[in-house]
């Protein structure tokens, strides 16, 4: 298996390469993907991510579809044989631009570097019969088992599509699993301290960037073509924050002032406390607070390169912050730990990685957070609660807890406070949920609290 020390020849080793680390290291896809890609031609790049994130994002059909046509288990594969099989797969059910027999015959090659000799035939084998019956496979009955049929049709987790379905019932939750499965775009919100949004719109196309305005969050841009950002000079002069459109809501909705105390209790990699800092003008103080030494530098970095001098990083526990003595803050913003369902259609590897208890266990955190933040506010200061989940156990059961152990803390309404397009399909009065089939945002959830005066 040579073939491992050498840098990928192909679109697809480099695919399988990233997979594999995805699978033995946890690893993050968007982050292991570029160093293999990055010797290869710009079309076998963008294929590259094309195999990669599709094979993913379609992880269980894929693998239901891998133990029909195998006479081994999945888990007695190595895993470059596993996600070898899993690439051929993806692109037998869901690409039809590369003929059934090329990807075998790719997928037989690669079975050659990084497997025995008996891999070759296993690969060959398995895949034809597949790429013979891709037409008659025998989906689940949707009206005898609906959370099974949906999992795999749409390649989401049985337990997520069931609880959905007892929510919404069948025909909005498919609304969901297919906006789940959509690309979102790519978001960018200027840093109005240096530049106004018509401006880098111009320097940026400059730079071979194409933007256009937001349709749903006044001031933000998003990215129609063009490098990727990060590697624009505009970004390094620090001219705009990549931002998901739905975090870009949270901070204005603590109507940030020059010269305010801002405390943000878990503030990496740094979104909204950078954005807190650009809406007080640089004039005040935004404590980051961060419980990982390497993600409060990502802060640090961030606020260097936007050129921000308010935000002061604080490397120290949320849960304990009444220990710290700071000065006393006006609001505080608890974006807290959660399962992160809501950002699955950017991060598919998190629906595979978390399990209905992962529920709980996060709920706890994120209560013991808000009672830490709760202690160190004035009378009439704000609290600011985030997720970027939609589970009840993670939003309206922490706000219920919270708002019932601490009877001097007011829940604000917020539906009216977001942008007149984002007012349609909510659930709540006061805390506003957020979905990507509803409103073609991240799911995420946000509640305002301010302390009775």
């Amino acid at each position: 298996m040579s073939g491992k020390k050498e840098p990928p020849k192909s679109a697809r080793e480099a695919a399988l390469r990233a997979l594999v680390r995805v699978e033995q290291d946890g690893a993050y896809l968007n982050l292991a993907l570029p160093a293999f890609l990055s010797g290869l031609p710009a079309d076998e790049r963008a294929l590259g991510v094309k195999l990669a994130s599709g094979t993913i994002q379609h992880l269980n059909t894929i693998d239901w579809a891998l133990n029909l046509f195998s006479k081994s288990s999945l888990h007695t594969f190595t895993p470059w044989v596993r996600n070898l099989l899993r690439l051929g797969i993806y692109q037998l059910l869901y690409l039809d631009r590369v003929p059934d027999y090329a990807v075998v015959d790719e997928a037989v090659r690669l079975a050659r570097r990084y497997g025995h000799r008996g891999v070759a035939g296993l690969t060959n084998a398995l895949l034809r019969r597949l790429a013979g019956e891709v037409s008659n496979l025998p989906w689940p009955d949707y009206n005898k088992e609906p959370a099974f049929y949906l999992s795999l049709r749409h390649s989401q987790p049985q337990w997520l599509v069931a609880r959905m379905i007892e929510r919404f019932g069948f025909p909005e939750t498919e609304k969901w699993c297919l906006a789940c499965n959509q690309k979102p775009p790519v978001s960018i919100r200027p840093n109005l301290l240096k530049i106004q949004p018509p401006q880098l719109i111009g320097k940026l196309k400059t730079e071979g960037i194409e933007t256009v305005y937001s349709p749903l969050i006044p001031g933000m841009l998003r990215i129609e073509s063009g490098i990727f950002p990060v590697a624009s000079p505009s970004f390094k002069e620090g001219l705009f924050t990549i931002q998901g459109e739905s975090s870009s809501l949270v901070a204005p909705l603590l109507s940030p002032r020059p010269g305010d105390t801002i405390a943000d209790l878990c503030s990496a990699p740094g979104g909204k406390t950078t954005h807190l800092a650009e809406l007080i003008g640089d004039e005040g103080r935004v404590y980051a607070v961060e419980l990982h030494k390497t993600r409060l530098k990502l802060v640090e970095k961030a606020s260097g390169r936007l050129g921000l001098k308010a935000i002061k990083p604080l490397l120290a526990d949320g849960r304990t912050i009444g220990r710290k003595n700071l000065p006393v803050p006006s609001a505080v913003l608890v974006d807290a730990p959660c399962t992160g369902l809501g950002v699955i259609r950017r991060l598919p590897e998190i629906k595979w990685r978390r399990c209905e208890k992962d529920l709980i266990a996060m709920q706890s955190l994120q209560i013991e957070l808000l009672g830490s933040a709760a202690s160190i506010l004035p009378r009439g200061g704000k609290l600011l609660y985030s997720v970027c989940t939609t589970e009840p156990e993670e939003t309206e059961h922490v706000v219920e807890a919270f708002s019932r152990e601490h009877s001097d803390f007011i829940l604000e309404e917020l539906p009216c406070r977001l942008p007149s397009v984002l007012q349609i399909n909510l659930e709540q009065t006061h805390a506003v949920t957020l979905w990507p089939h509803r409103h073609n945002m991240d799911g995420f959830f946000i509640a305002l609290w301010r302390k009775k005066s």
